[in-house]
């Protein structure tokens, strides 16, 4: 720009030295001319710095928002790989558990008290089935012997009763029942 101020300049000292009043109003016109021209480009110049400025200051402030989405992507990520390894973690935790459910459940109904009523039936079922195979080889060796009571029968005193376990019957020492 001052190449083209500087070429204006010795423009117009060519046409001041060519002579009359007429050249000098001719120069002085086109002079004015040039100097609007000039003011019409230093507002346009001025305009595009004030765009460069602003244009300066919305690339600042996209950089900045990049960079905290940059930022906040990253946190992300981290988030993300924290939750994948606390999944993993809960899948493993969720199989180990299942592959020991079926152990704790086992070891849990033979603490049941279902599991030991059902061993203590069955126990008593087959010592009943033993007194009457028992009692069957005795009505087969001695025919004509009579039984006179069923062991098995409920009475209502027994229920009464308070039951003694794991303890055997003698015919020695039968405790008396005198209620």
């Amino acid at each position: 720009m001052d190449y083209w101020i500087k070429q204006l300049q010795e423009e117009l000292d060519a046409l001041k030295s060519d002579g009359g009043p007429e050249a000098i109003a001719k120069v002085e016109g086109r002079a004015s001319e040039l100097q609007e021209e000039l003011e019409k480009t230093r507002r346009e110049r001025d305009e595009e710095l004030r765009r460069h400025e602003a244009s300066e200051k919305e690339l600042h402030e996209v950089r900045s928002n990049l960079a905290e989405a940059h930022r906040l992507l990253k946190e992300a990520r981290v988030r993300a790989r924290k939750m994948d390894d606390e999944l993993l973690q809960a899948v493993k935790a969720l199989e180990s558990t299942r592959a020991e459910l079926p152990k704790q459940t086992v070891v849990q109904y033979k603490e049941s008290l279902d599991l030991k009523e059902g061993l203590k039936r069955m126990g008593r079922v087959t010592y009943e089935y033993g007194y009457r195979v028992a009692l069957a080889r005795f009505h087969a060796r001695h025919p004509y012997v009579e039984v006179e009571e069923n062991p098995f029968t409920v009475h209502p005193k027994d229920d009464l009763m308070p039951m003694v376990g794991n303890r055997h019957l003698t015919t020695r020492s039968r405790p008396s029942l005198d209620l």
